[in-house]
């Protein structure tokens, strides 16, 4: 399955965008491809589509009123946006969109050029916008529903956002998208990472039917040794500013003076809230500024429990869950959703939004019982354990895009994206279901597939794992009621047209280690350019320099990438230089670039900016049969060391010979496979 994911901040500027990087990783890792569409920034690492990105906008800059107003007309609707979405959906083709923060720097007209290309949009809620202008329910730091109904010219009151263009813009956005339907015209699903968040929209007079609930997942690692808290430390991290209630945590920490507060995180408060820690002469407080996810499990880890003082009503509260992962119990407010999360006097302690006195009490409580506060914290790495594991999440959200892609008649590839370590593709894939790159961005009615594979040796016979590859995937195809053939090299696939349901088409080449491959995929290509198939699929980096060939007949192509093949020594300087240039070619030429390895990904996505489609290879578990070929060569079971493989420098046969050598035993070594050219 290929997912857009749309956030204006490319790098972890935000909770919003740790969530969003480590699903980003979590997809990945169970073989989907992901792609970022952003605002243009030097904090974020470089993607393949980053040309695609909204050139950087800083609304705070200072500037002229002609450069503010095209700065507000950008943020209510930016034709250039949707633009660049619209070239980045042409390139990249997802099968959905997942969206997270795209306010003002990208603005939501990219939701109407996503619903232009039938790409299913899930909305993924991190922040109150659509209810109130200035994000938040927030007015002056305090819970405020002024705007409910619609009611958005509350929002030009000088409480609610600094600044009177800044407000006038908000609101206007507001209007304008109401107005235009745009989010319920544009949105198939709003995400909700809480039940409290649902409700609220529901209780504003969204539709409860568009809601779905999923809270964030939270990994959990191999706690610190017990111990590593230090008595008396209490944290306190994430953004500061009025709302989050910070300033009553520094207010609380006078009554608590045997307490040591750490706050770590940055916002348009700090100075403020410096000046504050300062008049009121507390030295038991430390600011740390913004600091990294590992020194932030570390300070976690180091703290005997942590504090959320926040006024708003929060979506969700990420920091409770990272707390409960280090084991550490919270202390928080009660507002919004933290009863979600928070059980009072099991996983940590509640208290009313803005009361001092009560938060300093519940502060006291846990810093004079170190031991209740640790019983607390293992019961918070419980829940998370049992309630936001990674795999429960990934399982809902799955489910939630392919109902949306199924919705939309558009052809999911979930199935082809499971572990080798379970149930083969075809278990789970209706026959009608088809990879992407087979089908255009319409809606097409199930058909039966017209493949051919090229690049390998053919079928029968064994060489590498390309021909088993033939032999496994391609039946199994056709037993889906596709049409499949293969082109072989007639000099190792036996003479007949058909085997397994595949069709073999054979074909002469030049018995050359430099020439055969060429020579036989050029042929191979010529052919199958006159034969209309929907998808060529090449295999290897040789290959994959003719994979552009059948796309000037309409042909989809792909490639399959199983290794570096330049950095095997049988070659030699020209021939290294050409398979180079098919490692560039595997990722310019075809539709699409599958690698069977997580160390490829990686280097296709570091080297070249792509995301690589991963497909590992698999294998067939096949019954236990009594040995007898293995009795007549004298061997005994157990008793012997095998390797089986194809003799060539890079398998690194020289070095288990040389070191079977050296071993004392009555094992032999036996080596099975054969090298293509032996006079090497």
């Amino acid at each position: 399955m290929r997912i857009l994911y749309c956030n204006k901040y490319n790098y972890c500027f935000s909770g919003t965008e740790v969530y969003l990087f480590e699903l980003m990783d979590l997809m990945r890792a169970r073989g989907h491809e992901v792609a970022m569409f952003s605002m243009a920034d030097p904090h974020g690492e470089p993607t393949h589509y980053d040309r695609h990105f909204v050139p950087h906008i800083d609304f705070k800059q200072r500037s002229g009123l002609w450069q503010k107003a095209r700065r507000a007309a950008h943020a209510i609707y930016s034709r250039d946006a949707r633009r660049r979405i619209g070239a980045m959906i042409e390139e990249f083709r997802p099968d959905v969109a997942h969206i997270r923060n795209i306010y003002h720097h990208l603005s939501p007209s990219i939701l109407w050029e996503l619903k232009s290309r039938h790409v299913p949009v899930v909305y993924h809620l991190n922040d109150f916008k659509l209810l109130c202008p200035s994000y938040n329910l927030v007015s002056r730091g305090e819970a405020c529903e002024a705007c409910k109904g619609g009611a958005f010219w509350h929002a030009l009151r000088p409480k609610c956002y600094p600044g009177v263009g800044a407000r006038v813009t908000l609101m206007t956005e507001a209007y304008v998208h109401r107005w235009l339907g745009t989010y319920r015209k544009c949105v198939d699903v709003f995400l909700a990472p809480s039940q409290f968040v649902r409700a609220k929209f529901v209780e504003h007079g969204w539709d409860s039917a568009k809601f779905d609930v999923l809270p964030h997942f939270q990994e959990i690692h191999k706690l610190a040794e017990c111990g590593s808290a230090k008595p008396g430390a209490l944290l306190y991290f994430g953004r500061l500013s009025a709302e989050k209630g910070v300033d009553d945590l520094l207010r609380s920490m006078q009554q608590v003076p045997q307490m040591h507060l750490v706050v770590a995180g940055d916002g348009p408060q700090r100075q403020e809230l410096q000046e504050l820690a300062s008049a009121l002469r507390l030295s038991n407080v430390e600011f740390v500024g913004h600091v990294g996810r590992v020194e932030r499990d570390s300070l976690i880890a180091w703290s005997q429990f942590t504090v959320l003082p926040s006024h708003a009503y929060e979506t969700l509260g990420k920091t409770i869950l990272e707390s409960y992962a280090e084991g550490r119990a919270v202390v928080a407010s009660d507002a919004g959703s933290r009863r979600e999360l928070v059980r009072e006097g099991e996983t940590g302690l509640l208290y009313p939004a803005g009361d001092v006195k009560q938060l300093a009490a519940a502060i006291q409580t846990l810093g004079s019982q170190p031991q209740r506060a640790e019983t607390m914290g293992l019961a918070g790495r419980e829940f998370v354990r049992q309630h936001h594991t990674p795999e429960e999440h990934y399982q809902k959200l799955l489910t939630l895009y392919e109902g949306l892609i199924a919705r939309n008649g558009k052809k999911a590839r979930a199935g082809l994206l499971i572990s080798t370590s379970e149930d083969p593709p075809w278990k789970h894939m209706r026959p009608q279901a088809v990879h992407r790159v087979l089908t255009s961005g319409a809606a097409q009615a199930p058909r039966k597939l017209r493949l051919a594979f090229i690049g390998g040796r053919g079928v029968i016979s064994k060489y590498s794992g390309i021909e088993a590859y033939y032999e496994e995937v391609g039946k199994r195809l056709v037993q889906m009621g596709h049409d499949v053939t293969v082109y072989c090299r007639n000099y190792f696939t036996p003479a007949q047209s058909e085997h397994h349901g595949m069709r073999l088409v054979r074909l002469p080449t030049i018995r050359s280690k430099y020439l055969e491959t060429v020579v036989h995929t050029l042929l191979s290509t010529a052919h199958a350019l006159t034969q209309g198939y929907d998808l060529v699929h090449y295999h290897a980096l040789g290959p994959a320099l003719f994979s552009f060939l059948p796309r000037l007949v309409r042909a989809k192509t792909a490639v399959t990438v199983q290794g570096l093949d330049w950095q095997r020594k049988k070659w030699g300087r020209v021939a290294s230089w050409v398979l180079r240039a098919g490692e560039g070619a595997s990722f310019k030429l075809p539709n699409g670039t599958m690698v069977v390895s997580r160390a490829l990904q990686q280097r296709y996505r570091e080297n070249h900016g792509i995301e690589a489609f991963y497909l590992p290879n698999g294998g067939v578990l096949r019954e236990w049969t009594e040995p007898r070929e293995i009795l007549e060569w004298g061997l005994e079971p157990g008793n012997y060391i095998l390797f089986l493989g194809r003799f060539s420098p890079e398998k690194g046969c020289h070095l288990l010979v040389e070191a079977f050598e050296q071993l004392m035993t009555s094992a032999k070594l036996v080596m099975a496979g054969a090298s293509s050219y032996c006079d090497d």
